[in-house]
């Protein structure tokens, strides 16, 4: 066990000594988890629910029916006047509901299955980012703000006759929270450098690179979608309607602002310090070894040869927040 700790602190040195020899430390970066992402996976369920519930005992995937129409207007839609009038009589559970099952809204099966796609695609990299805690209360303020601020805005143009539904506004606070994350960009090497790696197989990727989408043609397609959507609502179902400037506006602020404070909180303190970063980006390296918190600690404080109730103190004020790599 002794001569275990000896090498991989040996190792360790070596690596910080490395690190250290470049000008300007390295930027932070968040790391991304491997685990499967189940809040985005409980989101889509939700959607199937609320779809379930608003067919009435028939399902129709290409169009609307009546009674699934007078189910959602009833239930599952934000009427602005409707909506400021629960809230005038402080019927706010009521209010709270209907923009909940509003946010979760399909008309047709074919909105259901592309609104759980660009859930899954846009969601899942996020939850593997933020960690399930906190994807989920992005989801709720993506649920219920954007949503108030439509009905606030629809209630002062006296307008009564409009009925908003659907999940773009939490699927915008996705994509605006994946805005903070930029893909990394990788080149692809064509030829090896040497003879001896040939025959060397290309690393393996981890669990959460089967989760990562091209962004920026999915964000093309995604807009396609949504003007195909506006106009099908236009034409079809001209009471309902899926998008609001306003609406769009806030969720994507909401979505790339609270990430944005989250990443913050998480590294702001650390680009100012190059020693605390390398700490605990080594804690976080030795404790994947699944060797406990304390051997951790005691391994990093030697490999960079700080006292330990330092290393224990700078772990402790990361702790509940997200890791760096």
């Amino acid at each position: 066990m002794y001569s275990l700790r000896k090498h991989l602190t040996v190792f360790l040195r070596s690596q910080v000594q490395a690190d250290m020899q470049h000008n300007q430390p390295a930027d932070v970066t968040i790391e991304t988890s491997g685990v499967i992402p189940i809040m985005t996976g409980l989101l889509i369920f939700c959607m199937v629910v609320v779809f379930a519930m608003m067919c009435q005992n028939r399902m129709e995937f290409w169009m609307t029916h009546p009674s699934l129409e007078s189910w959602t207007q009833n239930n599952a839609s934000v009427n602005p006047v409707a909506i400021m009038t629960m809230i005038r009589d402080q019927n706010f559970t009521k209010a709270i509901s209907t923009i909940a099952l509003a946010s979760l809204a399909s008309l047709t099966g074919w909105q259901l299955a592309l609104n759980a796609y660009f859930t899954w695609v846009f969601g899942s990299t996020v939850e593997q980012k933020l960690g399930a805690s906190r994807f989920l209360i992005l989801c709720a303020l993506a649920i219920i703000i954007p949503y108030a601020i439509v009905a606030w805005d629809g209630f002062n143009h006296a307008d009564s006759v409009s009925y908003y539904y659907g999940p773009v506004y939490v699927i915008l606070a996705l994509y605006g929270a994946g805005l903070v994350f930029p893909e990394e960009k990788k080149v692809r090497q064509w030829f090896r450098k040497t003879r001896g790696e040939i025959f060397q197989r290309a690393p393996r990727g981890d669990s959460a690179s089967k989760f990562k989408v091209n962004t920026g043609l999915l964000s093309a397609v995604f807009i396609v979608y949504e003007v195909g959507l506006w106009y099908f609502a236009d034409k079809y179902t001209p009471t309902f309607q899926t998008f609001h400037l306003w609406g769009i506006t806030s969720a994507i602020m909401i979505g790339y602002g609270l990430t944005w404070f989250l990443v913050w909180s998480a590294t702001g303190d650390l680009r100012e310090g190059p020693v605390k970063l390398m700490c605990i980006r080594k804690y976080n390296e030795i404790l994947k070894l699944d060797i406990g918190h304390e051997a951790a600690v005691r391994t990093t404080a030697m490999a960079l040869g700080l006292p330990e109730d330092r290393v224990k103190q700078w772990v402790a004020k990361q702790k509940g927040k997200m890791k760096i790599s």
